[in-house]
């Protein structure tokens, strides 16, 4: 009976000894060999998932941020912040083109420029018309909007004058355009210009535009500018209702 005891406690020595994780038990004779798999909580496995989604992250994120920031193809407006001012600006993805209708040498521009914009800062919104015209036989006087051939009632920003390069030939100092310029984005809240100028020596100049003004330019057949050099023949500028879309579509949004 003692034999017997002994033998029993030997034959249960080598299972009920513990074995290390990741390491092949010994098999018994007569009995399959018995891998174990290493843990996938052990932290060089972590490190490698987590290294892993980081890698997947830093990728697909630049593609969702691009596609906020980014208007849709073909849409007509588009809405961004002035990171400086915090004011958000809806302006037009192309400004209204206006072809001259007087006969032009050929170092002479053809076209001039209208586009709405608004300002939003912490609620407060705010409608405005940019408009832009060459300036090649000198500096103008300040320009008058026709819709359907009737001036609009535009109120310029306090202060404000045309702001434009030199011409192409003039080598003229340009300080006081320039602070002119900036006093004009600072009574529209923001720290660049909406629209670029189409030229160097293009004039430029912001009005406060009323509501029912956008609507007349929205609805128009045709649009005209008239700029005017002091002293000279007004100069005039026109589009009609085929390339006005655009007006439409920012009014709905307004």
């Amino acid at each position: 009976m003692r034999k017997s005891n002994q033998g029993r406690s030997n034959g249960n020595t080598d299972r009920d000894r513990p074995q290390l994780s990741g390491a092949s038990a010994e098999p018994h004779a007569g009995q399959p060999a018995i891998h174990t798999r290493a843990s996938t909580n052990s932290p060089p496995v972590r490190a490698k998932v987590r290294n892993s989604f980081n890698v997947a992250v830093a990728g697909v994120l630049p593609v969702i941020l691009s596609g906020c920031a980014t208007p849709a193809p073909g849409d007509p407006v588009t809405e961004r912040l002035d990171p400086n001012t915090a004011t958000t600006v809806v302006v037009l993805n192309r400004p209204v083109e206006l072809l001259s209708q007087s006969t032009h040498g050929a170092k002479s521009d053809p076209f001039a420029y209208i586009a709405p914009f608004e300002t939003d800062r912490m609620g407060e919104r705010a409608l405005y018309l940019w408009v832009s015209a060459p300036q090649d036989a000198g500096p103008l006087t300040q320009p008058q909007v026709l819709c359907n051939g009737q001036p609009l009632s535009l109120q310029p920003l306090e202060g404000a004058s045309a702001s434009a390069g030199p011409p192409p030939s003039a080598n003229g100092d340009t300080r006081a355009d320039r602070a002119a310029t900036n006093v004009e984005l600072s009574q529209l809240k923001l720290s660049h210009a909406p629209y670029d100028a189409p030229v160097p020596w293009s004039a430029q100049w912001y009005f406060r535009l009323p509501p029912e003004g956008l609507k007349c330019l929205a609805g128009a057949e045709g649009i005209s500018l008239e700029t005017r050099v002091a002293g000279g023949d007004p100069q005039r500028f026109s589009t009609d209702r085929r390339n006005l879309a655009s007006l439409d579509e920012f009014t709905r949004r307004y």
